[in-house]
């Protein structure tokens, strides 16, 4: 009876009203506790019905690094980082600072020598280093992306691409750089919007990579229609949108997010054929793209979809983009459901006042605040372990043991509906169908719903296969004697 009313209630306005407001005063709440971290998830309750729960965070706030702790005058140009197995790299003005995993520094770039010549660097973005330790560095200002050795000394300089196409009007200003296992080299480059750039490794061009389509609502096509070429000429270009960040995962898949907060993708996956293979829940038909809701319209406050400039993955494919536009962090599993969303903007300890780069490290999370000038460390908790460990033991077809860790992450948050379908997923696989059932209809997981369904309607007549083909004889005869009978009655009544 209670879960018949909670139903009910689900599918009525005051409820969403309800937890609208329940969600206001959890914001506030964090507010007065400054430790504390915004998290959340999102629900579905019907067809294409999602709300907002709050949830535990994942992470638990653990300390900032400043300039003087890296034992460097100032961080206030700094605007990316990538970590090693060794080393974290600091992108930071003119410099490029190499600490260790706790923050020590052991070396700083801030210039080079080529050819008995010595070059001083400008502004240093986005940055690589491969598995043999050597570092990939772009400097937009200089049009051109600094190659390191192991040893910090300088290998080459790779300027303008060899048999690149560029509008006679665009300088070449690589802003992110990755390089896969075989030495490819891809660019994500300053108004270039033709794709990522990908280099063959003696740093010649390739090709453009991945590109992304114009996209063109009713309104727009209909007006344009109606433009002479004259008006054409002078209205706003339509170009597509740019890619924001790359990073490729183990398997040499390139993982982007594109920069128009009004993309429909904003995160990629991108094979060999430039071919984004993210995958989503068919069971949602929701793909990966930060908040499902936010304000269209308001004053001093973000407006429109999240805006993701960031992006990072780990070995099992839980990957992380930064909305930058809310301060907000989304993780996503390989198969595209959320896991977690937290983080909000503010001064207090453990916000963010500009982020624009995150990072994996071990079983901490670094978020590079250029507003606040550090590097923000944040340290999993016991429930975001077992909600990466459950999503790792997942991944690796391990269901069984998953199950057990998403019991756990229940204990915490019985609102996470994942879970639910994570154990769903290690009964169903055990055979036990009637309770995998129970578990998908709890998860809102329509497709693997119908295949647990599918499976108990068939065990039943499997089961039952003798009783109901012997209950069909029996009414069958039944039927037929029945017929006699009353045949028999007639021809009675027709001779009396």
């Amino acid at each position: 009876m209670l879960k018949d009313t909670i139903l009910i209630f689900k599918n009525k306005l005051y409820f969403r009203i309800f937890w609208t407001t329940y969600f206001i005063i959890f914001l506030i709440t964090q507010s007065i506790y400054a430790t504390d971290i915004t998290s959340y998830t999102y629900n579905k309750v019907g067809d294409n019905e999602y709300l907002f729960y709050p949830s535990p965070s994942p992470y638990n706030y653990e300390t900032s690094i400043y300039a003087e702790d890296l034992g460097v005058e100032s961080l206030y140009k700094i605007t990316s980082l990538f970590v090693s197995d060794e080393y974290l790299f600091i992108a930071s003005g003119g410099s490029i600072i190499v600490a260790d995993h706790s923050f020590k520094t052991q070396h700083i770039i801030s210039s080079f020598v080529l050819e008995g010549k010595e070059e001083v660097l400008t502004e240093i973005d986005g940055l690589w280093v491969t598995e043999k330790g050597e570092l990939y560095a772009c400097e937009p200002g200089k049009n051109r992306i600094l190659h390191f050795n192991d040893d910090f000394s300088i290998s080459r300089i790779l300027g303008r691409p060899e048999g690149i196409v560029i509008a006679g009007n665009v300088a070449y200003q690589p802003l992110k750089v990755a390089v896969d296992s075989v030495g490819r080299i891809y660019v994500v480059a300053n108004n270039i919007y033709e794709g990522i750039i990908e280099l063959n490794t003696d740093g010649t061009f390739s090709r453009y990579f991945g590109k992304v389509s114009v996209k063109y609502t009713a309104t727009q096509l209909f007006w344009r229609r109606l433009q002479t070429e004259t008006q054409r000429a002078f209205s706003a270009s339509w170009l597509p949108v740019n890619f924001s960040n790359i990073t490729i995962e183990k398997d040499d898949f390139v993982y982007a997010t594109v920069a128009g907060s009004e993309e429909t993708e904003p995160i990629r996956k991108l094979n060999a054929k430039g071919v984004s293979i993210l995958r989503y829940p068919s069971s949602t038909n929701e793909k990966p793209r930060g908040d499902l809701f936010y304000n269209r319209y308001g004053q001093n406050i973000p407006k429109g979809p999240s805006l993701l400039t960031a992006i990072d993955v780990n070995e099992y494919g839980v990957y992380i983009v930064l909305d930058s536009k809310r301060s907000r962090i989304f993780a996503y599993d390989d198969d595209g459901y959320m896991l977690y969303a937290f983080g909000e903007q503010g001064t207090a300890e453990g916000r963010f006042q500009n982020p624009v780069d995150i990072k994996y490290m071990g079983d901490k999370l670094l978020v590079v605040d250029r507003g606040n000038m550090s590097i923000e460390v944040y340290k999993l908790n016991d429930y975001g372990k077992s909600i990466y460990e459950a999503s790792r033991l997942q991944y690796h077809s391990d269901y069984k043991e998953a199950a057990k860790e998403w019991e756990k992450v229940l204990d915490y948050n019985q609102n996470f509906q994942y879970a639910y379908v994570g154990i769903g997923k290690a009964l169903y696989r055990d055979g036990d169908y009637k309770r995998a059932q129970d578990y998908f209809l709890r998860g809102q997981d329509v497709d693997y719903y119908s295949m647990a369904y599918k499976k108990t309607r068939q065990d039943f007549v499997n089961e039952h296969f003798g009783s109901l083909v012997g209950g069909m004889i029996a009414f069958i005869i039944v039927r037929l004697l029945i017929k006699h009978l009353q045949n028999r009655t007639q021809e009675r009544s027709i001779k009396g």
